[in-house]
């Protein structure tokens, strides 16, 4: 038996005592037989949709992160299930009552108060199973934060995503709300992000980018994941992804973040200028001397015009 939970609080006054004392709670959870505390959000409704996704009732010898983990919630389940866990948040662990809750459960769950986009193997190891649920949308930096993700995870290590999405919810420019089909049913095949600027979204400052299913398919694509499976809920969505190596998506995470985290390396060759590159629309200059006899544009080649085609298919996985 974990002797930490040997340690754990007990008797219900206490307990109803520390709960009140800390005041403003964001998941319920159950620190004692029938003692929950009065959060907000419902997070024991969203279990089951993660278990629906693949989540297994045994962790056992698995590392496990929990990312804007807030009061715990998933962190203690986490360990429950037998995985040894690092909950992670940008606040001190008093400040969302994760601090509480860890002592009352006798919990061993490491708490580490760090930003998303500072996650490195160097600084945290490598995990088996990551949770990221309710963060990406209040990100100013969403594709970096699944990229700094993806390096902290060994291959074949699976991510959990939940976030708010438009595929239900596009706010219109008087501020009414409506459905992407409802739109054109075709913007559900685009990948698409609404922004929030000035708080538009709820009257809540932090939230700022939201994708629709099929954009956030394409973001995990670029940073290295596939997804396995996925459900879209009012309002939101939860995708569960599988880390992978992929070559391509790898150099070109790196080639963003140039001079970010490297000096410049001048042995590198400019990516326009490699073998094969069509990132120009009219092509390279010798493509363009001649009219086009395909019916295509100038110097655009059948592989760029089966882009469209890959993030279609991606869309529909």
């Amino acid at each position: 038996m974990n002797m930490a939970r040997n340690r754990r609080i007990t008797d219900p006054e206490e307990i109803q005592r520390r709960i009140k004392e800390h005041g403003r709670w964001w998941h319920e959870i159950e620190l004692g037989p029938g003692i929950v505390t009065p959060g907000d959000d419902s997070n024991r409704k969203k279990l089951p949709v993660l278990e629906d996704l693949g989540l297994p009732s045994n962790l056992t010898g698995l590392r496990a992160l929990d990312i804007g983990c807030s009061d715990g919630y998933f962190s203690f389940e986490l360990e429950n299930r037998g995985a040894k866990v690092v909950a992670f948040d940008f606040v001190p662990s008093d400040y969302t009552g994760f601090s509480v809750a860890a002592d009352i459960l006798g919990s061993e769950v490491e708490y580490r108060m760090d930003n998303v986009y500072n996650l490195s193997p160097e600084a945290y190891g490598l995990f088996d199973v990551v949770f990221f649920l309710g963060v990406l949308y209040h990100l100013r930096k969403p594709l970096s934060a699944l990229d700094a993700i993806r390096s902290v995870m060994k291959p074949g290590a699976q991510l959990y995503v939940a976030t708010f999405m438009i595929d239900e919810h596009v706010i219109l420019p008087d501020g009414g709300v409506t459905t992407l089909s409802a739109l054109n049913p075709v913007l559900q095949d685009i990948p698409l992000w609404q922004s929030y600027p000035g708080g538009s979204l709820n009257g809540d400052f932090t939230n700022c980018f939201a994708p629709n299913m099929c954009a956030l398919k394409g973001a995990l694509s670029e940073a290295q994941f596939k997804v396995e499976s996925s459900v879209s809920l009012p309002g939101g969505g939860f995708v569960r992804a599988t880390a992978v190596d992929d070559p391509l998506a790898a150099k070109y995470q790196k080639l963003d973040g140039r001079l970010e985290d490297s000096e410049f390396d001048p042995s590198v060759p400019y990516y326009l200028d490699e073998e094969g590159a069509e990132h120009k629309l009219t092509g390279r200059r010798e493509d363009n001397m001649g009219s086009s006899t395909t019916g295509q544009a100038p110097g655009v080649s059948p592989a760029k015009l089966s882009w469209w085609k890959k993030i279609i298919q991606k869309c529909h996985a």
